[in-house]
């Protein structure tokens, strides 16, 4: 009997399921390591489908129903044979070692991704909406079969993304666990394994996938059904033997936000406060480069004095004792707080204060909203209530003492570019009034951290690799920066920014791995990373900082609007922001490591993604051995 006529293909449904995770239990067994799941994907009533729904949810164009799975374990019972955990970074990556034909071909219609590469057609609009669409620009293949260039309730559906069912039994995708779990790559039949499980975690996020148009909340997953070979005639007993094989380690580390001090002297008076409200406004006349977050001091501000407010007649109220004692104002809605500065102007003299003592500045304690108090200067004889009705407070609404030079503020808001937003503390004697104000001067100084001179170095001491023999390393910088909704061919799950003058070395053993400087420049990333893993099927603008490309192609965004059905499968979208978004780097490492040390360095970058904080994951391919002994499984390094 020949192998072909005794392999028996099996449907295993999941031992349990829930939104969360799913695990499967197959029986003792010889299965062919050809495992995959079908009838892989979510589902959800408020995205688009056949109901109508305005809705628009879609699987990420590079790694498709790939995003589903956020970790994958198999096990032996409760012994880990292997497991993959960032399984949305992992699986970016190999989804893109498609070939171009197979990325169009196979994984459109398999993982229901949006991958594959022709020269664009010429635009049957000529406006100027569509004036990038020039023959022999690059674009992804139009895909007829979803008519992902079709409009929806309004919006266009970009980058051939494939929409995310309405319901469970609508649209699916397939995958092979072999494309997570190295194990199963590594033989061809798996030996008698002892309760043989396989356990997902399911990443039902909506903001981990592509939205618009109103799509919130969590997704529902598809209930998946495991598909497995059973080799048929195969001896019962179960063989003592020794499998030598790869897994896939993941080790994340931190990489701090990168910048550099400058000063900027801003326009005259640039502060603007809301009513109300603790948010600061400071306009400038140029783009000063500041992300959220960041630490801003100023300089050179003058005092900004609240606006005038009318007390109304006889408000002012002495109260019987020595110098300090209270003397109380009434003023509806006053704004001030404990320790604010202000000032009394037209007041004439209650009891034995006199105008010209009143008539000064004072410090306030606040009552309520609607009272506040500050100490006499004389002492007054008993509770008389006075000041006539000519009588306003000004206040200092920054005190240029507490102001320059305070480390507290950070940047709140950038928009636009040339103005952004920082808060001002509580209960403190910058707080704002109840008064809309402006100020600060013409020579007020910003001290931020901006420029590109000074790189960030950070160095990055390995704990899941000691001890291990590793056959090569591979670098994804995960941000959580979202891109633009018009621009998101990448999401922040899946993309991996490109990053300025970036550096890496690696210190293994206490030696320089790398030579010269390591990988210091993006061919030397694309270099190290074909050398390791394979070629990718993404041009090699998106590995690149800051670069455009001549004909527009891969940076314009896609318009808004209607466009006809019709007259969208006519032409091929342009991608939106896909330059500068999946920079990865890998190298060979092929040895037993004792130590290992990651050296990096960048400098603050043009995009958000090249600026802020990330984290910088690093999957490390490790050689294992399951040993298997009278029935019994043990796993080693």
């Amino acid at each position: 009997m020949s192998l072909s006529n005794s392999i028996t293909t099996m449907l295993i449904d999941p031992r349990s399921h829930n939104n969360t995770r799913t695990e499967f239990r197959l029986d003792d067994n010889y299965y062919a390591s050809s495992l995959k799941l079908i009838d892989v994907g979510v589902f959800s009533s408020n995205v688009a489908g056949p109901s109508g729904s305005t809705a628009i949810v879609t699987y990420p164009q590079i790694n498709g129903v790939y995003q589903c799975i956020r970790n994958i374990y198999l096990y032996s019972g409760s012994t880990l044979l292997d497991s993959v955990q960032n399984c949305a970074q992992f699986s970016a990556i190999q989804a893109l070692k498609a070939t171009n034909q197979g990325s169009t071909d196979l994984n459109r219609d398999l993982i229901l991704n949006g991958m594959g590469f022709a020269q664009a057609r010429a635009s049957v609009n000529n406006s100027a909406n569509y004036a990038d669409r020039r023959p022999g620009s690059l674009a992804t293949t139009l895909d007829q079969k979803y008519k992902q260039c079709a409009t929806h309730g309004g919006a266009n559906i970009v980058n051939n993304q494939s929409l995310i069912a309405s319901e469970q039994d609508e649209q699916s995708g397939a995958v092979s666990l072999g494309v997570f779990l190295q194990f199963l790559k590594s033989i061809s039949v798996l030996p008698r394994i002892p309760d043989l499980r396989i356990l997902i975690e399911w990443d039902t996020n909506a903001d981990s996938y592509f939205t618009q148009l109103g799509a919130t909340g969590a997704l529902q997953v598809i209930r998946p059904t495991l598909v497995c070979e059973v080799i048929e005639g195969m001896p019962m007993e179960p063989p003592d033997l020794s499998v030598p094989y790869m897994s896939t380690i993941v080790e994340r580390f931190n990489v701090p936000r990168t910048f550099t001090t400058a000063n900027t002297t801003l326009g005259a008076n640039p502060f603007a406060f809301t009513q109300a409200s603790k948010v600061v406004t400071v306009t400038n006349t140029a783009n000063l480069g500041l992300v959220v977050g960041e630490p801003i001091v100023f300089q050179g501000v003058v005092s900004i004095d609240r606006a005038s407010m009318a007390l109304g007649t006889d408000k002012i109220t002495t109260s019987a004792g020595a110098i300090g004692s209270a003397i109380t104002i009434e003023l509806t809605a006053h704004g001030l707080e404990t320790g604010d500065k202000f000032t009394l102007a037209g007041a004439t003299q209650v009891d034995n204060e006199t105008a010209a003592m009143l008539n000064s500045e004072h410090t306030a304690t606040k009552v309520n909203a609607n009272s506040f108090t500050f100490p006499s200067q004389a002492a007054n004889a008993a509770a008389t209530a006075g000041g006539g009705a000519n009588c306003v407070i000004t206040g200092k609404l920054i005190d240029q003492v507490a102001f320059n030079g305070n480390l507290g503020f950070t940047v709140a808001s950038v928009t636009p570019a040339t103005s952004f937003t920082f808060e001002l503390a509580a209960a403190s004697p910058d707080s704002p009034a109840s008064i809309v104000a402006a100020g600060g001067g013409a020579a007020c100084v910003l001290t931020h951290r901006s420029g590109r001179t000074n790189p960030t170095q950070t160095s990055f001491r390995s704990q899941a690799f000691t001890e291990k023999f590793v056959r090569e390393l591979v670098f994804f910088n995960n941000t959580t920066d979202q891109l633009a909704a018009n621009q998101r061919f990448l999401t922040a799950a899946t993309r991996s920014p490109a990053q300025l003058n970036e550096r890496l070395q690696l210190i293994v053993n206490n030696v320089n791995h790398l030579p010269d400087q390591g990988i210091s420049n993006e061919a030397m990333r694309i270099m190290y990373l074909n050398s390791a893993q394979s070629s990718m099927n993404i041009p090699y603008i998106c590995m690149l900082e800051g670069t455009g490309d001549q004909r527009n192609a891969l940076t314009a965004t896609v318009p808004a609007g209607t466009i006809a059905n019709a007259q969208a499968r006519e032409f091929i979208y342009p991608h939106g922001a896909l330059k500068n978004n999946f920079s990865i780097t890998a190298a060979k490492v092929g040895a037993r490591v004792d130590s290992l040390r990651i050296e990096h360095q960048r400098t603050y970058g043009t995009q958000n993604g090249s600026r802020d904080a990330y984290t910088l994951l690093c999957f490390g391919t490790v050689a294992r051995n399951l040993m298997m002994k009278n029935g019994q499984i043990r796993v080693s390094y």
